[in-house]
């Protein structure tokens, strides 16, 4: 599985006013090219009066940016190698531009939508999508307490059920499969059963 590092689910702004320009930025995660298109109609239905609603979204290998009547080259590249040059996958920016009378030329145009990309993207929630493993492990009652604290500093414990036996789903790195696996055979002296349930990519705070 490809990690990758995204943003939070809530939209994150930023504002600027250059040159009697004003600049709002919103940057958010989006797991598809759909939700993409739809995040940017949210935004131009919100600011339908603005002058121009530039965007750029990278959804795994698949990538677009609109310079929505601005000229070619000056709005929506800036703000797509603004969002690849954070390292960042699974999001979308929306540049609005309410224009101030004042021509900024090709290269002001460049900074100024580059620049508010910029901002939002240092003020956003960041979150690594790590290949994780979901697993289940079955225990006897007199090894559960030792078993939790021994695996506390590893795994996230997602359920419990308690039967004749207890039965634990943890969630961990794959990288730490074993390590965990070692961890159960160890505090229940070879008697708790380790069963790996899934794969799959889970969302962790990044710094």
């Amino acid at each position: 599985m490809k990690e990758y590092v995204t943003l939070s689910d809530t939209p994150t702004v930023a504002e600027i006013v250059i040159e009697k320009s004003r600049f709002i930025a919103a940057a958010v995660r989006v797991d598809s090219a759909e939700e993409a298109q739809r995040f940017v109609e949210e935004r131009r239905k919100k600011f339908g009066d603005a002058t121009h609603n530039c965007y750029a979204y990278a959804v795994g290998d698949k990538a677009k940016f609109s310079d929505d009547g601005e000229p070619q080259g000056t709005a929506g590249l800036p703000i797509y190698e603004c969002i690849k040059q954070n390292g960042l996958d699974r999001v979308c920016v929306v540049v609005t531009r309410y224009f101030g009378g004042v021509k900024l030329g090709a290269g002001g145009l460049v900074r100024a939508y580059g620049g508010i990309c910029a901002e939002a993207l240092r003020n956003a929630p960041r979150l690594k999508m790590t290949d994780c493993t979901r697993a289940q492990i079955v225990t006897e009652y007199s090894f559960l307490k030792q078993l939790r604290n021994a695996l506390q500093p590893y795994a996230v414990e997602e359920a419990v059920t308690f039967d004749y036996k207890v039965t634990l789903l943890y969630l961990f790195p794959t990288v730490l499969s074993n390590t965990i696996a070692d961890i159960v055979s160890e505090n229940t002296l070879g008697k708790g059963v380790f069963e790996v349930k899934e794969r799959l990519l889970y969302y962790f705070e990044h710094k």
